[in-house]
């Protein structure tokens, strides 16, 4: 099953709603701690990171010079982030120098993320009713051994996942009337300025098997067109990687 961005956007929503409860947030292999320890070497690996401008009639359109520059922001804070693990390499993926080949496996393995992600999501964060409490506990995810041919010298895939929905002058001033006139009528209202997110999922370059996976979304709190709150972002997934930065000592 694979979800549109609209989809994926109201299942986010959702979580920001019900998952919060959840500790801890992360989710994991149940044999992580054997598994890390011989990653060396990750590869990062953008899937897909999309900003829509959402108007005020709650139209979304895709913008692709702030895609890019998300994706930019995104990347440059998981490198520089994870660049702090002692004794990790981190590698960029050369998406503009793959073989056609590679290319199909890496949509084919960017579908199957898609659905992967959206289980996860649903079964793991989700409201109660779709929440199966087994698979957080054993947490058994994969894409399949085909992930191998994405990239030969790395022992870890990171994909990453990010949606953004940026309003327009138009669309705020017509939420911001909303919550005035419901005032006025005594009825809560509350405003939807769009979700931001971007997810995680360390995944073995071997079997496909995911290792790990966290996410962070917010509604309307951040801009992955901003460095500064991208950083913000990407620094609360991570600091929960199973592989550690060092701690620092003060006299």
């Amino acid at each position: 099953m694979r979800l549109n961005i609209k989809t994926i956007s109201l299942i986010l929503a959702c979580l920001l709603i019900s998952a919060c409860a959840t500790a801890p947030r992360y989710r994991a292999h149940p044999q992580i701690n054997s598994k890390i320890e011989n990653v060396k070497t990750i590869t990062v690996i953008p899937l897909k990171v999309d900003v829509y401008q959402l108007t005020a009639g709650g139209v979304k359109e895709k913008m692709d010079e702030w895609c890019m520059q998300a994706q930019r922001n995104v990347l440059t804070a998981i490198e520089d982030d994870l660049k702090l693990r002692p004794l990790l390499n981190i590698k960029s993926f050369p998406e503009t120098l793959m073989s056609e080949d590679r290319r199909i496996n890496l949509e084919q393995t960017g579908a199957l993320f898609e659905a992967v992600n959206s289980s996860i999501i649903i079964h793991t964060y989700g409201q109660p009713v779709h929440r199966f409490p087994e698979k957080i506990q054993n947490f058994d995810y994969t894409l399949g051994p085909e992930v191998r041919q994405l990239s030969n010298q790395t022992d870890a895939l990171l994909l990453v996942r990010g949606v953004d929905n940026i309003a327009t002058a138009g669309r705020k001033a017509v939420q911001v009337g909303s919550v005035i006139l419901g005032a006025l009528a005594g009825v809560q209202v509350t405003p939807n300025m769009g979700v931001t997110a971007v997810n995680l999922a360390l995944v073995d370059a071997n079997t496909g098997e995911v290792l790990w996976f966290n996410y962070h979304a917010s509604a309307g709190d951040h801009d992955l067109r901003n460095p500064i709150d991208t950083t913000a972002m990407v620094m609360d997934i991570l600091k929960d990687f199973p592989i550690k930065k060092p701690v620092r000592k003060f006299d």
